[in-house]
């Protein structure tokens, strides 16, 4: 991805450029090519609003795969006793095991 400080000098020299290196070739970019054309500050306008939006909907992305409050564990844990997702079994039954495999 391009930098922020590039995508804004690319922003202010030519809007429709900024917002096609963000977005690709969609409705953004029609949008923002015809308020250019009709006058350069709207142009500007949208295309530092798409900026916005897509910083934004990143961090947003982030926050979302970051790491959560609570460390996961597999497996017995320090104290020796089972992840809470995986109760111990107490009952002394154990699950029957398949044969073995015979060639």
């Amino acid at each position: 991805m391009i930098n922020d400080c590039c995508l804004i000098l690319i922003i202010i020299l030519f809007p429709p450029l900024g917002v096609f290196l963000m977005k690709g070739c969609g409705a953004d970019i029609w949008i923002n090519l015809c308020l250019t054309i009709l006058g350069y500050l709207p142009g500007h306008l949208h295309a530092f609003y798409v900026l916005i939006r897509e910083r934004e909907r990143s961090q947003h992305v982030a926050d979302h795969y970051s790491t959560p409050n609570q460390p996961v564990t597999y497996g017995t844990t320090t104290s020796g006793s089972a992840p809470p997702s995986y109760p111990q079994n107490t009952s002394g039954y154990a699950p029957p095991q398949p044969p073995p495999k015979t060639s």
